[in-house]
């Protein structure tokens, strides 16, 4: 599988950045096996808890959510909402940041448990707490790369979240986005069409009976297993609460034809409540051609949105 390697690491580089101070003190929450979920609940009206809870969900890199530098960037978003962060299986905050795909420091807990799956079990388990506990009247989950995709899956779970908003995560199925990667190389033909080939003996390899010890680009069996086989447009049909979905339409990291294509069969399909926003020239973390980035304009485009969401109160009216 020659060049493989490269290709998955292009697709799966999430929104991150180096370690970030002011970090709340981590809390923890029991799961079924034993072990800990490490979350962290940011209150910042100083009158107390907010009635609106904004969960901000990571990419797919092996780093604590806690050193992820454009949290608090996003989380302007919605300014008066408390924020809810919660790391993957594994994960801890003493993990040093780092951008290599393939650190050899990444957990082995990690490797072995982490999955879309276990993600959203991990979320909903700490948003249905934290709702118990502090009367949360909404509940909004907000994601980019493969965080957007588990803002959906919540979404298709009745009673988690309220609304979501995703970004830069793809179209219905991941392998598109790893196969376009390839195809929207600068590599020669000969090397594109090699890599290609070796690419997809790996997605088939995966498909069927992948070696339980398999690693690759971060990851493990179980992880590759499950967003090979996740299919993000029945995510969305299965949801009913309202969605923003936006893609920078210049992102190299997925498959902007296969993302309009599913927001296409959204369309004939009628789903109440999609909202589509697209920026031309954009990529994978909203940067121009020139670097400069645009993810402060889109927070606010975000927040414009979240605004314009009926309150609480006027659900049922």
């Amino acid at each position: 599988m020659i060049g493989t390697g490269r290709w998955i690491l292009v697709v799966l580089l999430g929104l991150g950045g180096l370690a970030r101070a002011g970090e709340p003190a981590p809390q923890h929450l029991l799961r079924p096996d034993g072990s800990s979920i490490s979350y962290y609940l940011q209150q910042r009206q100083p009158s107390g808890p907010s009635s609106s809870l904004l969960v901000i969900l990571q990419g797919s890199d092996c780093n604590s959510v806690s050193h992820i530098t454009s949290i608090p960037l996003l989380a302007q978003a919605m300014p008066e909402a408390d924020v809810l962060t919660v790391e993957k299986y594994g994960l801890e905050a003493t993990l040093p940041y780092s951008q290599d795909a393939e650190r050899a420091n990444c957990p082995q807990a990690y490797l072995e448990h982490d999955s879309p799956t276990q993600r959203t079990d991990d979320l909903q388990a700490v948003i249905q707490h934290l709702r118990q506990q502090r009367h949360y009247a909404s509940v909004i989950a907000l994601g980019g790369s493969e965080g957007a995709v588990i803002a959906h899956a919540l979404a298709a779970r009745p009673g988690v979240v309220d609304a979501t908003v995703a970004f830069n995560g793809g179209g219905q199925w991941f392998a598109d986005d790893l196969l376009h990667s390839v195809d929207s190389s600068d590599l020669p033909v000969a090397e594109k069409a090699e890599a290609r080939q070796g690419l997809q003996a790996f997605i088939q390899q995966v498909q069927g009976q992948p070696p339980a010890d398999l690693r690759a680009s971060g990851h493990g069996a179980r992880w590759w297993q499950e967003v090979l086989r996740l299919d993000q447009l029945a995510l969305l049909q299965d949801s009913h609460s309202p969605a923003l979905v936006i893609q920078a339409m210049a992102d190299q990291s997925v498959s902007v034809p296969a993302v309009m294509a599913m927001i296409e069969q959204l369309r004939r399909d009628a789903r109440p409540g999609v909202d589509f926003r697209s920026y031309p020239g954009l990529g994978h973390r909203f940067d121009d051609h020139h670097g400069q980035s645009h993810m402060p304009t889109v927070v606010e485009d975000i927040a414009l949105w979240l605004r314009q969401l009926p309150s609480p109160g006027d659900k049922c009216g």
